[in-house]
């Protein structure tokens, strides 16, 4: 069989293809229907191809380890008390005072009212850690905050001093627990804030532990570590961390 040549396929733009195509078609062969029926199909469906979308995940604005740190960073501001970094067998890492026994904590990052999630992992000094809390914060000083309260043996979210939601969280002695805290925004202004907490020897949880509405609006702070030695042993901090999140 004599073989055709496609003489639109030397065409330099997408019009004069097009109408090559059509002349071309008056000549039927296999491979002409091919290119006249399905290539303008195979175009169609490539302009109309969206990239994917990357996946409504965090984005890290703020993270410390203090793995190459001697002192406490500049970029934290101490409230009541002095925090320190101190040097142990598995690495460094941010110490909340024992004295006074009362609340410590430090401040870090920009201050912001929804839209962030802020994470950190404490522990306290074996045998004591019944007697200690500890808390991330958002929203400064009278913001969102979610505690680990082993006397109660519960997990608790709080706003300023009042408790708006608690489930049983029993934390393990000298082992260290891992907080997240976020809020964000939801429709018909009202805000979702969410919290979880899980020990070492476990996986994070999938789902949110704490979930609450409020239909006050968030108050613009700082985020925050805190913790209150009534044991009379400092608090480790380590790990602390800040994101964006995804409306």
């Amino acid at each position: 069989m004599k073989r055709r040549t496609l003489p639109f396929i030397l065409t330099h733009n997408l019009t004069d293809f097009v109408v090559a195509a059509v002349e071309h078609v008056k000549k039927p062969t296999d491979v002409t229907y091919k290119v006249v029926v399905i290539l303008p199909l195979l175009l169609a469906g490539a302009a109309c191809v969206t990239p994917p979308r990357p996946a409504m995940d965090a984005s890290p604005l703020f993270q410390e380890s203090f793995d190459q740190k001697q002192t406490l960073p500049s970029a934290f501001t101490p409230v009541n008390g002095t925090a320190t970094v101190v040097a142990t067998e598995g690495g460094r890492h941010l110490e909340l005072p024992a004295a006074p026994k009362s609340e410590h904590g430090v401040l870090f990052g920009p201050a912001m009212a929804e839209g962030f999630r802020v994470g950190a992992r404490f522990r306290g000094a074996a045998g004591e850690q019944d007697d200690t809390t500890f808390a991330v914060g958002l929203s400064g000083l009278d913001g969102y905050r979610l505690r680990v309260n082993p006397e109660r043996q519960q997990l608790e979210l709080s706003r300023d001093t009042a408790v708006m939601q608690s489930v049983p969280f029993q934390s393990a002695l000298g082992q260290w627990i891992h907080l997240r805290l976020q809020v964000r925004a939801l429709p018909g202004l009202q805000w979702a804030v969410q919290g979880k907490a899980w020990d070492e020897s476990q996986q994070e949880p999938a789902a949110w532990m704490l979930e609450w509405t409020d239909t006050a609006k968030p108050e613009l702070g700082q985020a925050a570590v805190w913790g209150t030695p009534l044991g009379g042993e400092p608090v480790a901090v380590d790990d602390i961390r800040l994101w964006l999140i995804e409306p």
